[in-house]
């Protein structure tokens, strides 16, 4: 409501007086309604940042997996338990870069669990151990192009773990 000054000076003093203190009692009104707002406003911004700090990470969904049976006669099913030991069988170019695959998956998951609060069993840290000597073993036999192109890996991996971290 807005103040009509010719309005008010048509009015008698008590008049004037009363339409005055009404107008000022609605302004308080919504003085209080806006700060309410206000006040849910900010508990809801603190919530949705709590929520995503906290939430888990958002994974791919594999679309091949929704039209599988259940039964364990499935191809692909027993191909993919197959493969492993398969791949292993090739060349040591091959088989090092699976090894480094499946050491990085592991290494991923473990820092999900660190993540979410969780502790690592012992069998987790030996393998944790056994995959930090296999890297000391493998960086004795790199290049210093392939030393160089690892850490700027490792440091793209650092900076993306920052930027997601920090709201960059």
């Amino acid at each position: 409501m807005t103040i009509d000054k010719k309005e008010l000076t048509k009015l008698s003093p008590e008049e004037r007086i009363k339409k005055l203190k009404l107008m000022e009692e609605e302004r308080k009104k919504e003085v209080n309604e806006i700060e309410e707002l206000i006040k849910k406003s900010v508990h809801e911004l603190k919530t949705d940042k709590i929520a995503d700090e906290i939430a888990p990470e958002q994974r791919a969904v594999d679309i091949s997996r929704l039209f599988e049976t259940k039964g364990e006669d499935r191809l692909e099913r027993t191909a993919r338990q197959e493969a492993p030991s398969n791949l292993m069988r090739g060349n040591r170019g091959y088989q090092a870069m699976v090894q480094t695959y499946q050491a990085y998956s592991q290494l991923t998951k473990f820092y999900g669990k660190i993540s979410m609060g969780e502790n690592l069993t012992a069998e987790e840290r030996d393998t944790i151990n056994r995959i930090d000597e296999q890297i000391g073993v493998a960086e004795r036999y790199m290049t210093e192009g392939e030393k160089a192109a690892s850490k700027l890996d490792a440091s793209r991996a650092v900076l993306y773990k920052l930027k997601k971290e920090t709201g960059l």
